[in-house]
């Protein structure tokens, strides 16, 4: 006697785009995690850095996860974790855009902000999609949601 089992679905049907929407942010942070040793290399040609101001390039991304996450699990207790995942986007194309006026400015100092901003940004979405993907469905396939998620994150 054949015994048919229920497949849990992945995400139910109303949450198919939302999911694919944050799997792309989770490639997109991915993908920005992955520029910060090219940076380094283009800022010293430009601005004939010692290796401390080259650490600093490493140090204001990674710093910034330092600071804003903590901050992040505030934003998503305090409201919830779309409006994490929303302020982190904002924030995170708030420090991308500020990347124009100080390629303009072509000083260093302006460069190390946007990354701040840029990662800071980040460290929200990144603090707010973990958790939300996993609030996407039933709780027997989070865990397959999330590893799916993080597979697309380079």
């Amino acid at each position: 006697m054949a015994t048919h089992t229920q497949k849990t679905p992945l995400v139910s049907k109303e949450m198919v785009v939302p999911f694919i929407l944050l799997v792309l942010c989770f490639a997109a942070w991915g993908a920005a995690a992955n520029m910060t040793d090219p940076l380094v290399k283009v800022f010293s040609k430009i601005f004939t850095m010692s290796s401390v101001q080259s650490a600093l390039v490493q140090f204001s991304y990674y710093g910034a996860y330092f600071c804003l996450a903590i901050p992040a699990a505030y934003i998503n207790k305090r409201f919830s974790y779309k409006t994490g995942v929303l302020t982190g986007l904002g924030m995170a194309a708030m420090g991308a855009f500020m990347f124009y006026p100080a390629s303009q400015a072509m000083t260093y100092g302006f460069f190390l902000a946007a990354l701040f901003v840029l990662a800071g940004g980040l460290s929200i979405l990144e603090t707010s999609a973990n958790p939300y993907v996993m609030g996407m469905g039933s709780q027997q396939s989070a865990t397959r949601r999330l590893n799916l998620a993080q597979s697309f994150n380079p």
